[in-house]
């Protein structure tokens, strides 16, 4: 029955999305969503805006169009900065040729930037800003004014995110959408299987670790020390890793897999619902798994289960209200 309802929230989804665009073919639209992403954020945050936005086709990398397509478009551009205030890989070659072009851009060409990273480093946005000045050099209409995304906030990125939505949607005089015909769909449902091995469920993790554009590497953690006070609302640690044949050069962004109490994990699943537990086997189609995989070590090494909910996800949730 939770299958069902599930799937049924999702065909109505689906039904929402359903013309719900202002043309019939993207090569119709006059508009263009963009973005420069090193650990996925920006990208999603892109990928989100474009599937709400009535007059937007999907988000592309910026490397993925050329500087001259934006000529005579609105653009929406999503631009995370990396480290000493560097573009993104995706984003570098559109970057470059954008500094390159000369030519001025036609009448009508319009756009606005919003820009991710952390006040604390001193290159705040540093890319986003050198997109947005750049533009303005060669003629196209700004507008809106630089959108900050600041993780050092009280509610993170999210924060600057929504106020800077709630300007956008009247600026290109279209309605904010009133739910979330977006959400892309989980392949999962319960298995056959009554229960699973230990070594099937690492089988099942190996897949995530080593997915498309993740290919994680172990590596034993030296020390892990925390720098602010144990109740401070954000947690700021200084870790040391054995490198190992993990390369890593100054300025590369470094992803952590960190993985949930399993107690608390077990707890969590047992309370949520008397139907499952953390011994039941579901099959996944998702992030890389495919085949089965126990609740347990799902919720323990994929799904972040503990930490403070971004306003994005709650948006999310609330769709299936």
């Amino acid at each position: 029955q939770q299958n069902a309802d599930i799937h049924h929230r999702m065909d109505h989804l689906l039904q929402l999305s359903a013309g719900y665009k202002d043309f019939n073919h993207p090569d119709e639209a006059k508009f263009l969503t963009l973005f420069g992403s090193e650990t996925g954020t920006a990208a999603r945050v892109a990928r989100d805006f474009a599937a709400a936005c009535t007059l937007s086709p999907s988000a592309s990398a910026m490397d993925d169009v050329d500087v001259d397509d934006l000529d005579g478009k609105t653009t929406v551009l999503f631009i995370a900065t990396c480290g000493q205030g560097a573009m993104p890989q995706n984003g570098k070659r559109f970057l470059k040729e954008l500094n390159a072009r000369t030519e001025p851009f036609s009448e009508g060409t319009r756009f606005m930037v919003f820009g991710l990273g952390d006040s604390c480093y001193y290159f705040f946005c540093k890319a986003a800003k050198e997109v947005e000045a750049k533009l303005e050099d060669l003629g196209a209409q700004k507008i809106l004014p630089l959108g900050t995304g600041d993780d050092s906030a009280e509610e993170g990125m999210e924060q600057g995110l929504h106020d800077w939505l709630d300007q956008v949607w009247p600026a290109l005089e279209v309605p904010p959408p009133k739910e979330v015909p977006h959400i892309e769909p989980i392949k999962v449902i319960f298995s056959e299987r009554a229960v699973l091995s230990p070594e099937d469920d690492k089988r099942a993790i190996d897949q995530f670790f080593h997915s498309d554009g993740i290919h994680a590497k172990s590596a034993p953690i030296i020390s892990n020390d925390l720098m602010c006070s144990p109740d401070y609302n954000r947690d700021f640690r200084t870790i040391r890793i054995d490198q190992g044949d993990l390369k890593y050069k100054l300025g590369d962004a470094l992803e952590i897999f960190p993985q949930n109490d399993p107690e608390k994990v077990s707890q969590f699943l047992h309370e949520y619902s008397s139907d499952f537990g953390d011994h039941t086997v579901v099959k996944l189609h998702s992030w890389g798994i495919n085949g089965d995989i126990s609740l347990s070590a799902l919720f323990t090494y994929v799904l972040d289960l503990f930490g403070k909910p971004s306003k994005h996800f709650l948006h999310q949730l609330a769709t299936f209200e």
